[in-house]
């Protein structure tokens, strides 16, 4: 009967023991954070890039006006403007889903003197081809440009 007692009272003190551990090791325990991945919407077409609004940023995040200037160093420039992309949008009538209308925005502005050529060389002004070039402020990337010819200068590639 005593050896019961004592194996019964060893096997109450390993429980209480055990159970006291524990509950020292879940009350004193550091609480885990786990970060929630957000999943950003993408859009149909994943390759198109998203450029959100950036016009809070301070004036030494931009590209300078040198180097706006490099990508367009084919023609002579009459203006070079830091502005949005919703002015730039508004005065040409043409908008992209993929730019914020509070991107920032260089616009170049310039002549080309003589013939211009595309990249596959096909000639689309005979002489002084007016250019706008829009360039990211932000990242120097190309948004496009349009291409004006003088009356009389334009080569018509319909049939």
């Amino acid at each position: 009967m005593v050896n019961i007692c004592i194996k019964t009272s060893f096997s109450a003190f390993i429980f209480a023991s055990a159970t006291t551990l524990l509950l020292v090791q879940i009350v004193t325990a550091k609480p885990i954070h786990i970060k929630k991945q957000v999943n950003q919407a993408k859009p149909l077409n994943s390759g198109v890039r998203i450029y959100p609004a950036n016009n809070s940023l301070p004036a030494s995040r931009l590209i300078t006006i040198e180097r706006a200037l490099k990508k367009s160093s084919n023609m002579q420039i009459t203006e070079v403007k830091l502005t949005t992309y919703e002015e730039f949008a508004v005065q040409t009538g043409m908008y992209k889903s993929s730019i914020s209308n509070d991107r920032m925005v260089w616009i170049v502005t310039g002549f080309v003197q003589g013939e211009l050529r595309m990249s596959k060389g096909r000639s689309v002004c005979t002489d002084n081809a007016k250019l706008v070039e829009l360039i990211d402020a932000e990242t120097g990337d190309s948004f496009g440009r349009s291409i004006h010819c003088p009356p009389n200068n334009q080569i018509n590639f319909m049939p």
